[in-house]
């Protein structure tokens, strides 16, 4: 067998650390109901935070934003930032991802000549579809960007041996969740929630979820300041505070940069 030559010397650690510590070093998904303020959450991660967008929402705030309608207008953006002339940006944000998988799934079955993915022999269908999820993916992690993907929620029956639970769920296929959703460091859920104020009324107040629970799902793998009640407001300018540890050694105390 020809032996595979190494592009480059690598330099082995002596230390174990943590290099992840800010926003843009991770893959963030949020999900929820139209109009809690997802699409605000992350415009407010960064002031550069980029939208390739499906959703009119960023239409009414300032924001860097391309809309796209189609699998060709997504591959041009992606294209498109890889330029070397192109503008610097913390944050790309694929707002809508359900939308945008719908428009990778129809130019598949163009491409084919199908109408379903399923139509096509040996699963050609949708190994090219999850071929272009990860094209994208993979291009967006090169430029050195943090990604966040915002969509719609679903409630889906899950099933085990002695339950039966609804549980609600990021809006995405099979396909494209297993290439997408164990890449992401955190998903949160956004919603609202009634709390009792200091005076005794009850209000309604919008909040985002990261640990999950039977009825919902949720993650969070980062080395944020996770909140205590398990739930946080819905404010991205707060979100971004929680950012402010780093683990110098693993087994070290989180410290504050």
């Amino acid at each position: 067998m020809k032996k595979i030559k190494a592009l480059k010397s690598i330099v082995l650690p002596t230390e174990k650390t943590v290099t992840a510590s800010k926003v843009k070093d991770y893959i963030q998904l949020f999900y929820g109901p139209p109009g809690v303020g997802k699409t605000t959450l992350a415009e407010n991660l960064s002031e550069r935070t980029f939208f390739i967008s499906t959703d009119r929402g960023t239409r009414y705030m300032p924001a860097f934003r391309v809309e796209v309608n189609s699998c060709k207008d997504i591959i041009g953006v992606i294209d498109a930032l890889t330029s070397p002339s192109s503008p610097k940006y913390d944050i790309v944000c694929l707002d809508h991802i359900d939308d945008i998988l719908v428009m990778i799934e129809d130019q598949v079955c163009d491409d084919l000549g199908i109408e379903s993915l399923s139509d096509a022999a040996w699963a050609k269908g949708w190994k090219a579809y999850k071929k272009y999820i990860w094209h994208i993916l993979q291009t967006l992690l090169k430029l050195d960007v943090g990604i966040v993907f915002i969509c719609h929620e679903t409630i889906k029956t899950v099933r085990t041996r002695l339950l039966e639970t609804e549980r609600t769920m990021p809006d995405i296929g099979k396909s494209g969740w297993k290439v997408i959703v164990p890449k992401c460091d955190l998903v949160g859920y956004c919603g609202f929630k009634t709390v009792r104020m200091k005076g005794g009324e009850k209000a309604e107040i919008r909040i985002v979820e990261t640990v999950p629970r039977e009825d919902l799902y949720a993650k969070d793998r980062t080395t944020r300041i996770k909140p205590e009640k398990g739930w946080e407001k819905l404010d991205g300018k707060l979100f971004i505070k929680s950012f402010v540890g780093k683990v110098k050694k693993h087994g070290k105390k989180n410290k504050t940069i």
